[in-house]
Formats: structure tokens, sequence, C-alpha cells
């Protein structure tokens, strides 16, 4: 079986191996090394990405024990080859999972609770535990988490016999491992994994719990660690300083200028509306008919055409029909009587194809193109 390089030593970049095995499929070949550094897929985490003999793995899976190497071009099976891992990429994924094994033990720690389910995506980390987790749990979650970063304790890995395992605590998924594999953060968190990890905890940076729901009676929370957590905090911190020269705010005052303006906005918004509506009544031109009267404006909407017949409805009027030119056709109000809304709005969807309804005494609907005359003649000749 291969022998799994990664398992040992995770700063192992590049190696060399024999082809054991090289079978076609398809366009590609699935390649057995009697060695290899590179982590297959598992555990949520993807497979290592570089190259053999300068071609590309394409991917790696484990598979009946055996680490199986994807490449676009056949390897002759004893001869060497020559394994190059993307460093900067495996770092990144050490540091991210490590940061997740931290964050996991210090819920475990504090709450008891289990992580359930684990993905790690490009950047973030998506974690599910068994339990509830309010904001203030996850505030001290993230800071005993980085004080666990800054201990730089020594992370190592072990591969207990069966009778040492039952000797021991630590976290797993699974129960009766056989070839237990156990990462262990001195002083801090014990726990089965197959991934490669940094060698001390320094090594992680940062780690930050960004997002979180409830999930399955649980929380998932989302999380980054290491270098995507820098990169996380340099972008929002770009962030602030644009709003900070927007708002004319100092770096602490900016959510209350932002929570400033956003009220005058919507106070102006409100105003705004308020004048839209009046202007539109301003604007209608009503035509009274056997006590109820019609109008027809153009490029108001709903809002400010519901207005209009509520005021116009206050003088003892029976019904209000007003239309709207908006876009390829007319926007429709009709208010008041019961029997007339139900009778105009019957005319408008059946004789000129007119979709709405709504309420006995209010409905609201559309026309598609017709004439305001047309319409009108209609509607004066129903009422």
């Amino acid at each position: 079986m291969t022998k799994r390089l990664y398992e040992r030593d995770a700063y192992c970049r590049e190696f060399t191996a024999t082809v054991v095995s090289c079978e076609q499929d398809g366009e590609v070949y699935r390649v057995v090394l009697d060695q290899t550094a590179f982590f297959p897929e598992g555990g949520g985490q993807a497979a290592d990405e570089g190259t053999l003999n300068g071609e590309a793995v394409q991917d790696v899976q484990l598979k009946d024990g055996e680490v199986v190497h994807t490449v676009s071009a056949p390897l002759a099976v004893g001869s060497t080859v020559h394994g190059c891992l993307n460093w900067p990429l495996r770092f990144e994924r050490m540091q991210s999972h490590a940061g997740e094994h931290i964050v996991s033990g210090v819920v475990h720690r504090l709450f008891g609770y289990d992580n359930v389910g684990f993905h790690m995506s490009e950047a973030l980390m998506t974690v599910d535990f068994n339990g509830p987790l309010s904001a203030e749990d996850l505030e001290t979650v993230e800071r005993e988490a980085n004080a666990a970063v800054w201990q730089n304790a020594a992370i190592t890995v072990s591969f207990p016999t069966p009778e040492e395992q039952a000797t021991l605590t630590y976290r797993s998924k699974l129960e009766n491992i056989d070839d237990l594999r156990l990462v262990t953060m001195e002083g801090i968190d014990c726990c089965a994994c197959c991934a490669p990890h940094p060698a001390r905890t320094g090594e992680i940076g940062l780690v930050k719990i960004v997002d979180s729901i409830p999930y399955k009676g649980g929380t998932r929370i989302t999380m980054l660690a290491g270098k995507h957590a820098l990169a996380d905090y340099a972008a929002l911190n770009r962030v602030n300083k644009s709003l900070m020269k927007l708002l004319s705010a100092p770096r602490e005052a900016v959510a209350e200028a932002v929570n400033r303006h956003v009220e005058a906005e919507q106070t102006l918004r409100a105003e705004n509306q308020q004048l839209l509506k009046r202007v539109a009544l301003c604007e209608l031109k009503p035509i009274a008919v056997n006590g109820s009267v019609m109008a027809a404006t153009a490029d108001i909407g709903f809002d400010e055409m519901r207005y209009c017949a509520n005021t116009l409805m206050e003088n003892d009027t029976k019904a209000c029909v007003l239309l709207s030119a908006v876009g390829e056709g007319y926007l429709y109000v009709a208010a008041g009587d019961a029997a007339v809304v139900k009778a105009v709005v019957t005319l408008l969807n059946t004789q000129f194809g007119g979709k709405g309804g709504g309420k006995p005494n209010y409905a609201q609907g559309k026309v598609p193109s017709k004439s305001a005359e047309e319409l009108l003649a209609a509607v004066e000749a129903l009422l």
C-alpha cells in the first residue's frame, strides 16, 4: 500500500517515488505510487494540488487503501517520478484545518457539543455543532481559540495501538477506528484526523468566526483561519477606511455615522413619498359620475393611486376609479362600494384583458396597452 508521507511529515513539499501502477480511464490516467506527499480528498478537505514530473495532478483520491493520482499523461510502471506540491495552497489548508480543530475543541470543552459536520472551501470553513451557540458564546469561543493560537503549542501526530486507545481521551466522529491517527495540540485538543497540520499553533496566525446560523437543532458556524482570516480583515479594513473618508468619521464612529445617514435617508424617503402623493392628487382631474369619481393620470404607482383614492373618498363619494399610464399599459385602482369595485374589476379584466383583484372595497391591477379615452369611456358607462 502507498506510504503516506503527509501523515507523518506535513512539511514534505517534494519527493521521489516509484510508479506502482498506471491505468487509463478515458482521457486521464490513474496512477499509484509506492509513496506520496499528496493528501487525498477527505475529512472535509480537498485534495492537494501539484505536479508529477512537471505534469499537473488533477485529483487525488483514496481508494481501497491506495492513494490514486489523476494525471493527463501516462507514467511508466517501475519508473521514478518527482512529485512537487503546491505548497502555498497546502499550508493555507493546514492553517485552516488546524484552526477548525482549535475552535471545535474549545466548543467541546466549554459547552460539551460535538463537531458533527465540516467542510472547507477555498477560503471559508463551515462547522456544524449539535447544540445552540449564541453570539456571546461564539465571541467567547473566538477569544479562547486565538488564545490557544498565541500559546504556540506543539502539534503532534501519533498512531496509538488499540490498547493505548482505550486509555486516551480524544474527539472523534467514529468509534473503534482502525489505524487511528491522533492530532494533539498540547494542552488544547486531541482529535482523530487524517489531514496535515502545522507543527505549532502559532503558525495558524489568526482565527475568526464570521457568521453563524441555527442548523438542525444545533449551530452552523462559518469561520476563517490563517492567511484567509488576515485577508478578510484587510478587505473589511479597506471598506471601513472608505466609509471613514466618505462620512468624515473617525474609525470607531463609522457605525454610528452610517446609522445617522440611514435614518436621514429613511426620513427623506418618507417625506418624498408624501410629496409624490400630494403632487399626484393635485395633478388629478377627477370626473364625477353618478356619485362616484374617475380620473386618468400617468407615471404614478399603486401607493400614490391608493392615497388619491382614499382622499377622494373622504367626500362621501360612492366609489373611485383611477387609471395611470405606466409603460405599456395602465395601472388601475378601484375603491369604495363593493358592488362597484367588483363590476370595475370584472370589466377591466374581462373586456380589456387586465389582471388584478383585491378586497371587496379595494382592488388594483393592470390593463395592457389601451387608450385612456377608451378605458375611461367604458368605466363611465359602467358607473
